[in-house]
C-alpha cells in the first residue's frame, strides 16, 4: 500500500486560529492528500467558513463538544475507516512550518510514529520526553532523527498499525493528556517512535507564554484557564490507576512532585493560583474516585 496522509485538526471556537493553521498547511512543501476538520460543535460560525472558503477540506460537524479526546478520537475514527496510511494530528492553534510534513514523511517506513518539536513564542522546543516509569525531558537532544517514548498530539503521523492495534485515544479524557496515555500505550506495546528534530510546529500550549517576575526570580508562564488544572490532575491519576502496580507507584511518585511543583509555581507566579488549587483538589478526588468525561465545562469560572 502505498502512503497516504489525512491531516487531522481538531477545532472548537477559534476561527482566526484555524485559518492561521489553515494558510500553514497550504504552504508545506509537501502536502497530505486530505484534510479533515473536526469540529466541536463551535458556535462561531467555524463550519460555515470552512466549507465556504475551502473546498478542499472536509468537516466533521460533532453535535456536542467532546474536548480534544473526543474530537482527535472522532476525526481518527473517520480518516481510518477511510483507509488512509497515516494521521496527522494537531490542534487549531498548532502551526507547522514549510518543512514539517516533508521531514517527518521521509521517516515514516521507520517507526510506528514520527513526531515533531514545538517551539513556544520565546523560543523554547518541548513536546517529546523520554519514560523510564516517569517522564523524562529530552529537550537538550540535538540529533536530526532520536527516539522518544512520549509526545503530544500536535503534530505525530501515526501510522495504521497503530490504531489497528491499539484503537483510539480515550474519548472519557475529555481534554488534557489523552496524548499522554496513548503514548504510554503505544511505548508499552513496544512500538517505536522517532522525533525529527527539525520539523517543527510554532505552538503555545494553553496560550500565549508570558513571562513574570515576582519575588526577585522570574517564569515563564502559560496563560492556560484555571479550569485545566481539573482535567490535568484527573487524567493524570486515570492514567495511573491502568498501569501495573509497580509502573503505578514510580508514576505515582512521580505526579506528587510534578503537580506540586506546578502549585508551587502557581502560588509564586499565578494570580489566580487559588483557583487553580480549587481545580487540582476536584481533579484529585475525581480521578480517585475513577469519574470521567466532561465534569467541568470549559471556560466557566467557579
Amino acid at each position: 500500500m502505498s502512503r497516504s496522509i489525512c491531516a487531522v485538526i481538531v477545532t472548537y471556537n477559534r476561527k482566526a486560529k484555524l485559518v492561521e493553521c489553515l494558510a500553514h498547511l497550504e504552504r508545506q512543501t509537501v502536502r497530505p492528500d486530505a484534510v479533515l476538520v473536526v469540529d466541536n460543535a463551535s458556535t462561531d460560525g467555524t463550519v460555515e467558513l470552512v466549507r465556504s472558503r475551502y473546498s478542499g477540506v472536509q468537516v466533521l460537524a460533532l453535535e456536542e463538544n467532546r474536548g480534544g479526546a473526543g474530537g482527535f478520537a472522532a476525526g481518527m475514527r473517520h480518516a481510518y475507516a477511510a483507509g488512509f496510511t497515516h494521521l496527522w494530528l494537531f490542534d487549531d492553534d498548532a502551526f507547522a512550518q514549510p518543512d514539517c510534513l516533508e521531514r517527518l514523511a521521509a521517516h515514516a517506513r521507520s517507526a510506528d510514529v514520527v513526531v515533531p518539536v514545538q517551539v513556544d513564542q520565546v523560543g523554547r522546543r518541548y513536546g517529546v520526553y523520554a519514560w523510564h516509569g516517569q517522564v523524562g525531558d529530552v529537550d537538550t537532544i540535538r540529533e536530526e532523527v532520536f527516539p522518544v517514548d512520549v509526545f503530544t498530539f500536535v503534530g505525530p503521523l501515526i501510522s495504521r498499525e497503530v490504531i489497528r492495534k491499539l484503537g483510539f485515544p480515550r474519548e472519557d479524557f475529555f481534554i488534557c493528556a489523552d496524548d499522554l496515555e496513548y503514548a504510554l500505550r503505544i511505548h508499552h506495546a513496544g512500538m517505536r517512535t522517532l522525533c525529527v528534530g527539525s520539523a517543527v510546529f510554532r505552538h503555545d500550549y494553553g496560550g500565549a507564554t508570558v513571562t513574570v517576575r515576582r519575588f526577585g526570580r522570574s517564569s515563564h508562564r502559560r496563560t492556560d484557564p484555571a479550569w485545566k488544572n481539573y482535567y490535568n490532575t484527573r487524567n493524570d491519576i486515570l492514567i495511573a490507576r491502568a498501569m501495573p502496580p509497580a509502573a503505578r507507584r514510580r508514576f505515582g511518585k512521580f505526579l506528587v512532585y510534578k503537580h506540586a511543583r506546578s502549585s508551587l509555581g502557581e502560588a509564586m507566579f499565578d494570580a489566580d493560583f487559588l483557583a487553580k488549587w480549587k481545580y487540582t483538589a476536584r481533579g484529585v478526588i475525581d480521578g480517585v474516585l475513577n469519574r470521567t468525561g466532561m465534569r467541568v465545562r470549559p471556560n466557566v469560572i467557579k
